[in-house]
């Protein structure tokens, strides 16, 4: 008979009768202690058993060998499956029982239904005896998580695998997590709302595509690439018919006040498909829609709310130059966003950016706005593909072409319009004034308003041979593709002034379109002599064919004039 009183010692009772063949017999007692040397395979196992949420309990009786004393997991959001990857959804504290030290412990967590293969800790080399250890828990799940439409419990498997005097372990435990549904977001980082921005969405690509390519052809001088972009999308927006309704189970308003309270957003997607949105909502469509023809976007946030900006091509002492009102832009290192208040549906692009720009003015003064671009929250929180098919009809083309035109023409108007009445009203007053009515034809032609333009300098040269009129009128013809219009009068303002920069400029840039590359090259070598920083500007000049082709595209002035307002 023996009791064992620990794993690695035992006491026993033992008795016997010997008979030996009737010479002699007797009874043997012994009283006794064993000790037993365990291996691995003969090591007791602690019970496995589900531990509740939010957190296992810790163990208070002693434990075999490594055991994991506690482990607590986040709020899991599937739209963030690929930031799990690097970052935590969990952590467990991690204790050695033992009296000697064990080696390469680590833990790995699989959930069976949403991912492929378990995903591995960092590896802890060395335990001590009676250490304990915290280690991070992270994910790797497939997007098969963004098919959860509502919140889930599933069972995960924590795998902890050590050696111990050269002999491996392995110990397993089945936790019960929670997975959120697939628009599941909390407003503690507002950087997360980026992971919705799916630019690259075949719906999202479809919708934006269709706009850029129908308006490729119909830009106008003077209004930035990016705004005309911008201002397409908008209007098609408009006549698609989106909405902008408040969610009244989670508002932006109040959610985004609670940073732990989990919202509601909807992929652009989404948003297609029911054609209305909460701000937020809202705010990734345009955004998405933005990105997806490479226009940079940001999120701007105030108390309560969030709506949309996006960069201008222009740098920041262009935009300060160019636009009527600069304070309704936003300059932030070294680039020029414009905000645009996306929930004012069916009111115009213009009115749209003079709401955000006055929500963003009275907002950061008194440093209540958040900004945050979508490309910084990219690289923390990636985009993912939202499943499913949709199917979208775009609007009439000639509605959109329309409604572009239209906005474009009201933001034209609403920039130079107050500048000729300053000016004309300055010309009366002084009767008559070549240099002003020129200044106003710079105006116009700036905006493509070639029409109006030479008729300010048609009327400046029935007068006298004005060289910045005659250097304007030459621009808009080159402009045009009217060379030979262009060299008629380029060649007048050399007249009136050889030496002149722009004129030589002018003279150099239309003989090379012309292919008179030995008078234009010899134009070129003069302004080299007079101004050397503006003939490297335009360098393509002392190249020819293909090759000057591809170094303007490079510098980037193949559509550069240089006006002359003075």
């Amino acid at each position: 008979m023996s009791y064992r009183l620990l794993p690695a010692f035992s006491l026993y009772l033992a008795g016997s009768y010997r008979y030996f063949a009737g010479l002699y017999n007797d009874i043997h007692i012994a009283i006794g202690t064993t000790f037993h040397f365990l291996s691995g395979s003969a090591r007791p196992v602690r019970e496995k058993k589900e531990i509740g949420k939010p957190k296992l309990e810790l163990l208070t009786n002693p434990g075999i060998g490594v055991e994991l004393n506690s482990i607590e997991f986040d709020t899991i959001f599937p739209v963030f499956f690929k930031y799990y990857v690097k970052h935590p959804i969990g952590k467990a504290m991690l204790k050695n029982w033992e009296e000697v030290p064990v080696e390469s412990v680590q833990i790995s967590f699989f959930v069976k239904q949403y991912m492929d293969n378990p995903k591995a800790a960092k590896i802890v080399e060395r335990l001590g005896p009676g250490e304990e250890r915290e280690i991070e828990i992270y994910g790797l799940f497939t997007n098969k998580v963004l098919e959860i439409t509502e919140g889930t419990t599933v069972s995960a498997l924590i795998n902890v695998t050590y050696r111990e005097e050269g002999e491996e372990v392995n110990k397993e435990y089945i936790e019960t997590i929670r997975l959120e549904n697939r628009n599941a977001v909390t407003w503690d980082d507002d950087r997360k709302a980026s992971a919705y921005v799916t630019a690259k969405d075949p719906a999202v690509l479809t919708f934006a595509r269709n706009v850029s390519g129908l308006i490729k052809g119909k830009t106008y001088r003077g209004v930035d690439k990016n705004m005309i972009i911008a201002i397409a999308l908008h209007e098609t927006l408009d006549l698609y018919g989106i909405g902008y309704v408040v969610d009244p189970t989670t508002p932006y308003v109040e959610f985004s006040e609670n940073k732990l309270a989990i919202d509601y957003l909807q992929f652009p997607k989404q948003t297609l498909e029911f054609m209305a949105g909460d701000c937020d909502d809202l705010s990734i469509l345009y955004s998405s829609l933005l990105e997806a023809v490479g226009v940079e976007t940001a999120f701007v946030t105030t108390p309560g709310h969030i709506f949309v900006a996006f960069t201008l091509t222009m740098t920041p002492d262009e935009a300060r130059k160019k636009f009527l009102y600069p304070d309704d832009l936003i300059f932030r290192e070294d680039k020029v966003w414009l905000p645009v208040e996306i929930t004012a549906r069916n009111r115009g692009f213009i009115k749209a950016w003079e709401m955000g720009a006055k929500e963003w003015r009275e907002n950061a003064a008194e440093g209540l706005s958040g900004f945050f671009p979508i490309h910084e929250g990219w690289e923390l929180y990636e985009p993912v593909g939202f499943p499913g098919v949709t199917l979208i009809t775009m609007p009439a083309r000639d509605q959109i072409t329309i409604a572009f035109q239209n906005e474009v023409e009201s933001f034209i108007e609403r920039e130079i319009s107050l500048r000729v009445k300053k000016l004309e009203a300055e010309i009366g007053r002084q009767q008559s004034s070549i240099v002003l009515s020129n200044k106003i034809g710079v105006l116009y032609a700036r905006y493509g308003l070639d029409e109006k333009a030479l008729e300010r300098f048609s009327e400046i040269l029935t007068k006298r041979e004005y060289l910045p009129a005659l250097i304007n009128t030459g621009n808009i013809h080159f402009l045009k593709g009217e060379m030979q219009k262009a060299r008629i009068y380029y060649k007048r303002a050399e007249i009136v002034e050889p030496d002149n920069p722009k004129v030589l400029l002018s003279v150099a840039r239309v003989n090379h379109e012309l292919e008179n590359y030995g008078t234009a090259r010899e134009a070129y070598d003069k302004l080299q002599e007079i101004d050397p920083a503006l003939a490297d500007r335009f360098a393509y000049l002392s190249l020819r064919g293909q090759e000057a082709s591809r170094a303007a595209d490079l510098e980037a002035v193949k559509g550069v004039v240089l006006w002359d307002e003075e």
